[in-house]
């Protein structure tokens, strides 16, 4: 497979013991279904999914999936309410990550499970919801 950014060959990195497909010329990286909640930090609930659960297909990326080739893939955001914007496929639930987003994705991570308790982590997921 090649980067979707830059076409160049990716490489298999591990990470946790889980294999991803790098890019060696941008540091970006393609995760196969279920890799992304076994390559973060611990946290309630499944990242994936709470990332996924609501997505808005009209936010199409410039980027085409590496697994699917021409399909476009959708720009949406971690945790709903971050402004980390990962690019996911539809097609065959692939996810896009630019260089520096798992090291984001794990603070955030970090920073919910540091600053709330279960009800204000489900508060805010609950109002990163709401139709404002």
């Amino acid at each position: 497979m090649k980067c979707p950014r830059c076409d160049v060959d990716f490489v298999v990195e591990d990470i946790e013991g889980v294999k991803v497909n790098f890019c060696p010329k941008c540091e970006g990286r393609f995760l196969h279904k279920g890799e992304l909640k076994k390559i973060t930090h611990p946290t309630r609930g499944d990242v994936e999914y709470s990332s996924l659960e609501d997505i808005d297909e009209s936010r199409v990326s410039e980027l085409c999936c590496p697994e699917c080739v021409t399909e476009k893939m959708i720009d949406v955001n971690f945790a709903t309410y971050s402004n980390i914007v990962m690019k996911y496929c539809k097609k065959c639930s692939g996810i896009w990550l630019d260089k520096g987003e798992l090291a984001q994705i794990n603070a955030e991570i970090d920073k919910l499970n540091k600053e709330e308790s279960p009800w204000e982590y489900s508060f805010r997921i609950f109002l990163s919801k709401l139709p404002f």
